[in-house]
């Protein structure tokens, strides 16, 4: 009897113990991910592109909210599924192509980025665009209302740079 308590006891040690160490790794990890997310956020530069095309965002920390941008940058939150902007789609393109160089155009999808698109807080709709400036100022377009057709979207940028 006094053996099987004894090999009770010790499997209850054990297993606490690679629990504890499980915990604290895991907590290691995760105070070492905040840090590196700080870090970044600090530092943090959005992507300029020069080759006149729409960046398909593929990481959501390159504009997350707060981002510094090198030029005016054209973030883009849409859906395949969505009408409108499939309609705003190949204006976006036309004006990345006409600023090549000038401005930066990023698509993001909001089923592939939801936390991203409710970080900007733009609302519920889209398609919402959001224009960075250098100088740290936002403008936000939700709808194809203003955005469209492409000479209202041009005389936007062309007002921003």
């Amino acid at each position: 009897m006094k053996k099987i308590a004894f090999f009770a006891a010790a499997s209850a040690l054990v297993l606490a113990a690679s629990c504890s160490t499980k915990s604290t790794q895991e907590a290691d990890a995760a105070a070492e991910a905040v840090e590196q997310e700080t870090v970044n956020s600090t530092v943090a530069v959005a992507p300029v592109a020069t080759d006149g095309k729409v960046l398909e965002l593929t990481d959501a920390s390159l504009v997350a909210p707060g981002v510094n941008v090198e030029q005016l940058t054209v973030i883009d939150f849409n859906a395949v599924w969505c009408g409108p902007c499939r309609q705003l789609t190949p204006v976006l393109e036309e004006m990345a192509a006409k600023y090549a160089g000038k401005a930066t155009f990023i698509s993001v999808d909001v089923d592939k980025f939801p936390e991203l698109f409710e970080a900007y807080n733009v609302g519920n709709s889209i398609p919402a665009v959001v224009i960075l400036s250098t100088d740290g100022k936002r403008q936000d377009y939700v709808g194809t209302a203003e955005l469209l057709p492409a000479e209202a979207f041009q005389a936007i940028i062309d007002s921003k740079l």
